[in-house]
């Protein structure tokens, strides 16, 4: 853009604003004052959950809920609503706490496989199996409440292809680990990475239900570049 243009564009905004000409100098935004600390403030943790579930409704994404006792029997049951097929799924802290390989193993339903994400295999051999995965399990370790958004780090052993290239993301996330907003999100990740740096994932992706976009004429397509299913496990 010319200065020609530049001043006529800026011309047009400042006479919006009400101004006879354009300013030569902004005075910086007071940030400590802006609204991003303040707002949902006054919720209870309660009604952040509540707010995430209704997002949630928005977005069209399914969600669950169910205590640390029921995790794999509400998997299992999320699994078998959505039609089986071949499951992929983490080797991770909380797939070893929640004992999935040995709960999968027991489970002897037709048309209905499973594979652990294995580190040792190579990044591609991993990909070629999610490619071919119905369903992708993860554990996200964040949900924002305003936007029904989950937070997964990828790593060596849950690479981001495990929620991307399935058909169907389920992903199993305590409700105490959802914040009203990024703000807080952020926060907690800086936390978070700042005590272990060297546990700082090759990315951190925010999910919001499942893919779509409607880019051509405002007209809403699912299932463009992810999963066309999404499923939230709420743990309490």
């Amino acid at each position: 853009m010319d200065d020609v243009k530049r001043k006529a564009f800026f011309s047009r905004i400042s006479h919006a604003l009400g101004r006879k000409e354009i300013p030569t100098f902004v005075a910086p935004y007071p940030y400590e004052k802006g609204p991003q600390e303040a707002m949902y403030s006054d919720l209870s943790h309660e009604q952040v959950v509540d707010m995430f579930k209704v997002e949630c409704e928005k977005v069209g994404t399914k969600f669950v809920t169910t205590d640390e006792a029921h995790v794999v029997e509400t998997i299992l049951k999320e699994i078998e609503e959505r039609g089986g097929g071949k499951v992929i799924y983490p080797c991770c802290e909380e797939a070893e706490k929640f004992q999935l390989k040995e709960n999968f193993d027991k489970v002897d339903k037709e048309g209905t496989t499973f594979y652990q994400w294995n580190p040792s295999a190579g990044r591609q051999a991993n990909i070629d199996e999610a490619k071919v995965a119905e369903i992708g399990i993860t554990f996200p370790i964040l949900g924002i409440a305003e936007t029904a958004t989950v937070i997964q780090p990828s790593f060596e052993a849950s690479g981001r292809s495990i929620g991307l290239l399935p058909l169907c993301h389920i992903a199993v996330i305590r409700t105490s680990d959802i914040v009203p907003r990024m703000t807080q999100s952020m926060r907690a990740l800086t936390k978070v990475y700042k005590e272990n740096p060297e546990g700082f994932p090759s990315n951190v992706v925010h999910i919001s239900g499942p893919s779509n976009t409607a880019d051509i004429e405002l007209v809403r397509v699912v299932g463009v570049h992810g999963p066309i299913n999404v499923t939230f496990i709420l743990v309490d």
